[in-house]
């Protein structure tokens, strides 16, 4: 009797988890670092510069569009985000971005993609320190010197 009751209670919160997305609505967008574990490095704020300040974390909302793997992101007081040359800004015109899935380069989450690039790297000093400003994020050549990093997202 009593697995009765649960069974369509139990179905309901495994369909939702199931259907969870990265990348959809309201979120913030993370620094998880290449190597490490993807440790999380920081956030991006709402000008779309990484930061290590908590406080500073931009809140973001992330919109579906097309298929399944593409989004447009807008940040919360930044406007619409995209790629300005190789550089994440918000505040210029939108982009749509993708993913590779929960299959990509970092095993179980979903990372941001511009087509088929996906690499960051910080200018100057990345992860820059808590008593630094936030710096701008930009696709990695591998030639900057700071840590290289996938964005992905915290759900809000």
């Amino acid at each position: 009797m009593h697995l009765t009751i649960f069974t369509p209670l139990l179905a309901c919160i495994v369909f939702s988890w199931a259907l969870a997305e990265d990348f959809s609505g309201p979120g913030q967008i993370r620094t998880l670092d290449v190597r490490e574990n993807n440790q999380d490095l920081g956030c991006l704020t709402s000008k779309g510069k990484w930061t290590t300040v908590e406080s500073l974390c931009g809140e973001f909302n992330a919109q579906r569009v097309g298929s399944n793997d593409e989004f447009r992101l807008s940040s919360t007081g930044g406007g619409s985000c995209g790629i300005d040359g190789v550089t994440f800004k918000c505040g210029i015109q939108s982009g749509i971005f993708g993913t590779w899935g929960t299959e990509g380069p970092v095993s179980g989450r979903e990372v941001v993609r511009y087509g088929a690039y996906g690499l960051m790297e910080g200018s100057g000093n990345s992860p820059p320190d808590a008593k630094d400003e936030a710096v701008e994020i930009h696709f990695s050549t591998g030639n900057e010197g700071g840590k290289a990093v996938w964005l992905g997202w915290k759900a809000l």
